[in-house]
């Protein structure tokens, strides 16, 4: 009947500690994502257009929800990393040309 007793303290004990590491993980991957969202340029979202608003969007959900922040992990973050996605034509300012004198 002992070895009963020790296996259940070492099983609480290991959820203890899993729990424990979760609790502190949690805000650091909310921290963490959350300036991704707001450095991450525009074009560089997944299916973004010249007049989608998805950084908004994921900044405000992260910063007041702090749930989406495991979402944005899987949905952008890992998908699409930043400097890697090719700006598209859209992204760059027009050229102001001189009117025709």
């Amino acid at each position: 009947m002992e070895i009963f007793g020790i296996g259940f303290a070492l099983m609480a004990t290991a959820l203890t500690v899993a729990l424990v590491l979760f609790s502190l993980a949690l805000p650091i991957l909310w921290v963490w994502m959350l300036i991704d969202s707001i450095i991450r340029e525009e074009w560089e979202y997944p299916g973004s257009t010249s007049t989608s608003n998805n950084r908004l969007l994921w900044a405000l959900l992260i910063a007041f929800l702090q749930f989406p922040a495991v979402l944005y992990y899987f949905m952008v973050f890992a998908k699409a990393k930043r400097g890697m996605v090719a700006r598209p034509v859209w992204a760059y300012a027009p050229v102001q040309t001189p009117p025709a004198a």
